[in-house]
């Protein structure tokens, strides 16, 4: 074997590899790099701070669960968390209006605390799946969600679509209701968390995240417990939280010391109640605003590390101490196993998070932060995008026809063995219509367009499925199509024109309507967003003379044409 002739060129290899190890999983570590993205005009935000999340007066923990549930149908949402940022600094700051669960009108907010946001291009058809959401809530339950009205800067930290969570709450110290509680207080989706007798195949049955709320170790078989959640951890890329006694049970076995090398102190509940630095701010499971006491209740609340044991495993604090006596004494804390998303394990000191003060429902966030984070692409066909590269999907009304057409592109297609289109009424439950083969293999774009013949009346929810050889499906966002028995048409006139065109809707809703012009060529020379009212008059004096199509697009997806003549000036 040949030898490198210059130890300069090791040295910078491995330095490569090291900083691209570092570079793949920085989004879990603090100060990752900046993901900046500009956000347009009329895209969807979900508060997660206290201000703009306040219902009925303090944060409204269901936020949660409407974003597991958007999460549950493909829809792609984003968490913005602004890399580096202190403990309750701002994320962005937007003029925005609230449009849920009451209109509000817009000003300038500050979104905190790590906000989800939706693009306005991705926001087709999830009008139904809020409303269905904040309706089953009281009126002081609802979530508040703004669209915003100027475009901004966005420090995207993770692409959620895809990343559809699922936790198992492991009751080995029979105290698995305190975590359930805190999946009821959210409003988390049932078929996102199960309670366990085990931790044995978490990953085969397609769990992204576990947690412990109490194990003292006295039902005898810890050991196989924590071999079972470091395998999970380390090797599937699973992600891991231990709470109260949990975290000394797991910490000071011999087998698990996933924090620190010799292990901790969890029994001697240091008091930070009056001293607590808010550690890593720009991490996922510090995205809460405000106040957190380290010592509420339970048997382990704070934590520190026994003589001569040091931090390992990318250690970050999120709770310690702020005086140079307490500044090793921790409330909550993570460590990181793998490059890319997951293998993590966060510890959370205290115990029940009873009630609706500050400090216990920012507690409560700490363990539902962690549970979205994202974890490893499990195998599962229900967890995850689509492996292909999908460039486009949407659906157009044919209204004289009677029918929908659905069209997307893909690059990529070399695992696909087939694509299936699935219809739905109510946006939960789908059936297959149609399926194409796949006539691409290269990373070259690929254009394909089908029917759905027999639309319901009413919205009609789609989704494309890929089906590879190895029997894996996966999945793409939903759009929806509203297909009304009353016609829905755009009127042009005059037609031919010259200057001036009105442009009437018949029969379509009359609030945020969005308007594109075409050319023969299918290039777009006109769009105008935020339409609102029954018509809409356009300046076309700069068009050519030629054929044009006029298209409208719904807030509900439904897309309606009509041809315009420029007149010869």
């Amino acid at each position: 074997m040949k030898s490198f002739k210059h130890s300069s060129v090791i040295f910078l290899f491995v330095i490569f590899l090291f900083s691209n190890a570092v570079n793949a999983q920085n989004r879990d570590l603090p100060f990752p790099t900046p993901n900046i993205n500009l956000m347009p005009a009329g895209s969807l935000v979900i508060a997660m701070d206290n201000t703009n999340q306040s219902n009925p007066g303090y944060f409204n923990l269901k936020a949660y669960g409407l974003i597991i549930t958007l999460l549950n149908r493909n829809v792609n949402l984003k968490w913005v968390i602004a890399s580096g940022k202190a403990h309750d600094a701002i994320d962005f700051s937007v003029n925005a209006e609230r449009l849920y669960p009451t209109f509000v009108a817009s000003s300038l907010r500050d979104f905190k605390a790590g906000p989800f946001v939706i693009y306005a291009t991705d926001t087709s058809g999830i009008r139904s799946f809020i409303n269905t959401f904040n309706n089953a809530q009281t009126a002081s339950n609802r979530v508040n969600i703004y669209r915003t009205t100027s475009p901004v800067n966005v420090d995207i930290r993770y692409e959620m679509l895809g990343n559809i969570p699922k936790a198992a709450i492991l009751n080995d110290g029979g105290k698995a209701a305190i975590q359930e509680g805190f999946m009821t207080n959210a409003g988390i989706p049932t078929t996102n968390y199960a309670i366990v007798s085990t931790a044995t195949n978490l990953f085969a049955n397609c769990f992204t995240f576990a947690s412990e709320p109490h194990n003292d170790g006295g039902n005898g078989s810890i050991n196989s417990i924590i071999d079972s959640i470091r395998k999970f951890v380390t090797v599937q890329g699973g992600n891991f939280l231990a709470e109260c006694h949990s975290i000394p049970t797991y910490e000071n076995a011999f087998n698990g010391r996933f924090q620190s090398s010799l292990g901790i102190n969890g029994n001697t509940n240091t008091s930070l109640s009056n001293n607590v630095f808010y550690s890593n701010a720009d991490l996922s499971m510090g995205q809460f605003e405000g106040y957190y006491d380290p010592n509420q209740t339970g048997h382990t609340q704070t934590f520190f590390r026994t003589a001569g044991s040091n931090a390992t495993n990318n250690f970050y604090p999120i709770i310690r101490g702020n005086t140079n006596a307490l500044d090793s004494v921790f409330g909550a804390s993570v460590s990181k196993f793998k490059a890319g998303n997951g293998g993590l394990v966060f510890y959370l000191g205290n115990h029940d998070f009873n009630g609706n003060r500050i400090e216990i429902l920012n507690g409560q966030r700490m363990y539902l932060n962690a549970f979205l984070t994202p974890a490893a692409y499990p195998s599962c066909p229900t967890l995850g995008p689509l492996e292909i590269k999908l460039t486009s999907f949407y659906g157009k009304k044919i209204a004289e026809l009677q029918k929908v057409q659905l069209f997307w592109a893909t690059t990529k297609e070399i695992n696909t063995k087939k694509f299936i289109i699935e219809r739905s009424t109510d946006g939960i439950n789908f059936s297959e219509i149609a399926n194409l083969l796949p006539t691409g293999t290269s990373n070259s774009e690929v254009k394909y367009s089908t029917f759905d013949n027999t639309p319901v009346t009413g919205k009609n929810y789609y989704r494309l499925v890929e089906v590879e050889f190895s029997g894996l499906r996966s999945y793409s966002n939903i759009i929806a199509i509203n297909f009304s028995s009353t016609k829905q048409d755009i009127e042009v006139y005059p037609n031919p024109v010259k200057d001036f065109a009105v442009i009437n809707f018949n029969n379509l809703p009359i609030n945020n309507n969005s308007l594109y012009i075409f050319d023969a060529t299918g290039r777009q020379v006109l769009a105008k967003r935020n339409i609102f009212g029954n018509n809409v008059r356009l300046d076309l004096s700069n068009l050519n003379a030629g054929m044009y199509i006029v298209r409208i697009i719904t807030e509900e997806g439904t897309v309606v044409e009509n041809k315009l003549i420029v007149a010869k000036k």
